[in-house]
């Protein structure tokens, strides 16, 4: 086990604010128990308590009139402002943002945090993820298996000879 922990944002019950854990599940194949992979439908508070001195992967879906759907935001959590623009339209109790100021409140920040924010278009009930936010979200994938790789040693074997 690591001190590394992927965590998903969203309801993989309304359209593409189910990419987070579209992605998790994925990663979780891949990872099996080597990675804590978290999957969080919105409670900001538990969130502090998920992340609280670990390295993070995290990925939500927003909502962002000024971009496509499936680009792609990468930020660096801890340096990095959330821009407006991916903050105002939150399907959570509160915005990643201000938790990200109640973590720093509380003291109860990750180490790192990296936030993998893809843009959607359809957050429709029972709808399924839009063909352009799936393929950003196998993008993702693929970024957080590098770097969690790079950083782990990569997805543990699991076959014994």
């Amino acid at each position: 086990m690591t001190d590394w922990a992927i965590i998903s944002l969203g309801n993989r019950y309304r359209g593409d604010d189910g990419v987070g854990p579209f992605v998790l599940q994925r990663l979780r194949d891949r990872f099996g128990n080597s990675v804590d992979c978290i999957e969080n439908s919105g409670d900001m508070t538990r969130l502090l308590e998920d992340w609280r001195d670990r390295h993070v992967c995290l990925v939500d879906a927003v909502s962002a009139e000024e971009r496509e759907a499936g680009d792609i935001v990468l930020l660096d959590g801890l340096a990095e402002p959330m821009p407006p623009s991916l903050c105002g339209t939150s399907s959570h109790g509160f915005s990643l943002a201000e938790a990200l100021e109640l973590g720093r409140l509380f003291d109860s920040l990750p180490r790192r945090l990296a936030i993998y924010a893809i843009c959607g278009e359809n957050f429709a009930n029972s709808a399924a993820l839009s063909p352009a936010v799936e393929a950003a979200a196998v993008n993702v994938e693929k970024e957080i298996l590098h770097l969690l790789t790079e950083q782990t040693g990569g997805p543990r074997c699991t076959n014994s000879p």
